[in-house]
């Protein structure tokens, strides 16, 4: 009788654990979308939310077609918390090289940035030359664990600009440079 007891007990210590767990990582998400909300609503009201959850702010229009999946671009970006406490940057000397995806086929939580969904979406409203700002949650950036020194659940802004396009992943021939 002793030994059923116990057998139930752990049962239910472990079920409350993992219950905890899961509410933990709900109240970061909703403390998450709280915090980005918050500051859309102090610094861009006027903003509509794309379906994806991105919040896309053209800055500078660009030239030529509009980018396609499948393209190979060379964007300067930086990334930062709302915040402006962390910050990274590609520089201003070497682009980052993505092949502009689908978002619904990148992995959810990117781990690097080059896997971001806000950034692969943002590409295909965007030209050569152009300049957009992007704010977005964790669920289209870095996830509920997070990448680069930014923590989970962390929504955050980017900078990108078009610095180079090719029109499918073949490499750039001396005239495409």
């Amino acid at each position: 009788m002793k030994r059923i007891a116990l057998i139930f007990l752990s049962v239910l210590l472990a079920a409350a654990f993992f219950s905890c767990k899961e509410n933990s990582l709900e109240k970061q998400r909703k403390k998450e979308l709280k915090t980005l909300d918050e500051y859309i609503r102090a610094h861009h009201a006027e903003l509509v939310r794309k379906p994806s959850g991105l919040y896309y702010i053209p800055v500078k229009e660009g030239t030529g077609d509009s980018i396609k999946i499948g393209y190979k671009v060379q964007v300067f970006l930086t990334i930062q918390t709302l915040d402006s406490l962390r910050q990274i940057s590609t520089g201003n000397y070497e682009p980052l090289e993505v092949i502009v995806s689908m978002p619904t086929q990148l992995p959810s939580g990117a781990e690097s940035v080059d896997e971001v969904k806000a950034l692969h979406e943002a590409l295909t409203y965007m030209k050569k030359d152009s300049k957009s700002r992007l704010i977005f949650d964790s669920q289209i950036g870095f996830g509920q664990y997070g990448s680069y020194g930014f923590g989970g659940f962390t929504p955050l802004i980017m900078d990108v600009e078009v610095y180079k396009v090719y029109p499918s992943q073949a490499p750039p021939t001396e005239e495409q440079n």
